[in-house]
């Protein structure tokens, strides 16, 4: 973490009353990840090739058909366009992720991941209607930003608020503030690594690591779709053995 950044997380713990100790163990629990977004117009983008394409048709390795859930086509990730040495997980360095999935609790979604010189087709699906579109190609752009869990999987802050009546509404506003100072506005389509957002029972607390997850908003649905597994599963890219988790947006 840039030492600008620690600074003001830092100077806002003091602004918010909050003990030093906890404002560490808070930063001990941030973690890096890689959020996947639409173009608006920043500087940042400029000169910057897509790492992402939401939507569209997949390109798809010679003799591989579209696969029998028959799911749509959220995303393919370009991981050669994605930073190294940012995540606390390991990433495939090229080839290309690729996400179908409907957004269903009882049809599993499908991740793959297709290595870098495989040739490979467009490939048309086998259906196509209102429950299997063919969704708009949309180029995505990344950031990388930081997340943090639940405070109260830390033990300082529980103890703060255990002893103060005003203790956790004060972590709260702490927290909060946090995350609007290292993430900006979440507009994240698409996030790998960091945290598992917005679910009353993560996947973390099975001992398992965020992957992948992505916001069903602009795919018409209501649901965010997360991917978790243990880091040897993800390291050997054995991405069929990943959990898949919904909760509402």
């Amino acid at each position: 973490m840039e030492a600008n950044l620690r600074t003001r997380i830092d100077a806002l713990g003091r602004k918010r009353g909050i003990p030093e100790a906890v404002v560490e163990e808070a930063l001990r629990h941030l973690r890096p990840s890689i959020s996947l977004c639409e173009a608006d117009g920043s500087l940042w983008q400029e000169g910057v090739r897509p790492a992402a394409m939401a939507g569209g048709l997949p390109r798809l390795p010679e003799g591989m058909e579209w696969p029998d859930s028959d799911h749509p086509h959220l995303a393919t990730i370009d991981c050669a366009a994605l930073p190294r040495a940012v995540l606390d997980i390991d990433l495939p360095q090229d080839g290309h992720l690729v996400l179908f999935s409907d957004f269903d609790d009882f049809d599993a979604p499908v991740l793959l991941h297709i290595p870098a010189g495989t040739e490979t087709t467009e490939r048309e699906p086998r259906i196509v209607d209102e429950d299997w579109p063919v969704y708009e190609p949309v180029p995505l752009y990344l950031l990388v930003v930081w997340h943090i869990d639940n405070w109260g999987d830390i033990p300082g802050a529980l103890e703060f608020t255990e002893h103060n009546p005003s203790g956790a509404n004060q972590i709260d506003t702490f927290i909060d503030d946090m995350s609007h100072l290292i993430n900006g506005a979440d507009v994240a389509r698409i996030r790998l690594g960091g945290h598992t957002r917005y679910f009353q029972n993560p996947p973390e607390k099975d001992g398992v690591t965020h992957f992948l997850s992505v916001s069903g908003d602009e795919f018409e649905k209501t649901s965010i779709l997360a991917f978790a597994g243990t880091r040897e599963d993800i390291t050997a890219r054995r991405y069929e053995n990943l959990g898949y988790y919904l909760a509402p947006c």
